[in-house]
C-alpha cells in the first residue's frame, strides 16, 4: 500500500488544493468591518502547501507504531489489521486538521483573525479522531496525552496573551491560543518531544518571520502579524520528525 498511497495523496492534496484556493477568494469568512480591506490574491501557495504538508503527513504516519501513539519506526506502509485501521483513521484525522490550518493561514494572513467557525469544528474533528485511533489501539493513554499537551500549550500561549496585553499590545490573541491547543494536541500524540520541537519552531519561525517583514518594511514594530502560519509550520515540523533525529536532539 504505501507504493501508492502517498503520491496518491500528494495528487489528491494538489488537485483538491484548486477549489480550496478559489473558496478562500470569496473572503467569505471575513466580518462587516473587514469588507473594505484589500482583496487577497489568488492563493496560489494553497494547492502545493496541502500537497506537500500532507505528504508529509502521510509518510510520518505511515512510518510510525500509531497503536502506541508515539513515533516508534515500523516497516513502511499501512500495516494489516488493528494497526492499520489505527494508522487509517490517524492519517485521515491529520489530513482535515490539515486542511482546516492550511484555510486559517491564509484567513490569518488576510485578516489577522483565526475564525471560530473553523477552529473549533477542527478541534473536534481532531479529539474524535484521536479517540477513534486510541480506541483501535487498544488504550486511551496516547488519547490522554494528546489531549494534556493541547492543554499545556493553550495555557502556555494563554500566560503569553496576557502577558502581552498588560503591555497594552494585541501581538498574540485568543486565537493563536486555540491554535496553539489545537497544534498542542496533534503533536502530544506523536510525544512529549514532537510537542517541544513543534512549539519551540513555531516560536523561532514567527521571529523569523516578524524580523523579514520589518526589514521589507511590510511592518512597523508594535504592529499585528498574522502569528498564526509560523505555529503550523513550526507543528508540522514536529510531527514530521523521525524519532531517531528527535532523539538526538534531547
Amino acid at each position: 500500500m504505501s507504493t501508492w498511497l502517498l503520491p496518491l495523496v500528494v495528487a489528491g492534496l494538489a488537485l483538491g488544493g484548486v477549489p480550496v484556493a478559489r473558496w478562500l477568494r470569496w473572503v467569505s469568512y471575513r466580518k462587516p468591518d473587514e469588507e473594505d480591506l484589500p482583496l487577497p490574491g489568488k492563493r496560489w501557495w494553497v494547492p502545493p502547501w496541502l500537497a506537500v504538508a500532507g505528504g508529509l503527513l502521510t509518510w510520518r504516519v505511515v512510518l510510525s507504531d500509531p497503536a502506541r501513539g508515539v513515533g516508534e519506526v515500523v516497516d513502511p506502509g499501512v500495516g494489516s489489521g488493528r494497526e492499520g485501521w489505527v494508522q487509517l483513521v490517524l492519517l485521515l484525522t491529520l489530513l482535515a486538521v490539515m486542511l482546516a490550518c492550511v484555510c486559517l493561514a491564509a484567513m490569518d494572513m488576510d485578516v489577522h483573525r483565526l475564525p471560530d467557525r473553523i477552529m473549533w469544528p477542527t478541534m473536534g474533528v481532531l479529539t474524535v479522531g484521536l479517540l477513534l485511533a486510541g480506541l483501535l489501539g487498544g488504550g486511551l493513554l496516547p488519547w490522554v496525552w494528546a489531549l494534556l499537551a493541547g492543554l499545556l500549550c493553550g495555557l502556555a500561549y494563554l500566560l503569553l496573551a496576557l502577558t502581552s496585553l498588560a503591555r497594552g499590545s494585541l501581538a498574540i490573541g485568543l486565537g493563536d491560543v486555540k491554535l496553539a491547543a489545537l497544534l498542542g494536541a496533534g503533536l502530544g500524540w506523536f510525544g512529549w518531544q514532537s510537542v517541544v520541537v513543534g512549539m519551540y519552531a513555531g516560536v523561532l519561525l514567527g521571529g523569523v518571520f516578524a524580523l523579514v517583514l520589518l526589514v521589507l518594511r511590510r511592518v512597523t514594530f508594535g504592529g499585528h502579524l498574522p502569528y498564526g502560519p509560523p505555529m503550523m509550520i513550526g507543528a508540522l515540523v514536529g510531527a514530521v520528525l523521525p524519532p531517531d533525529v528527535l532523539s538526538g536532539l534531547f
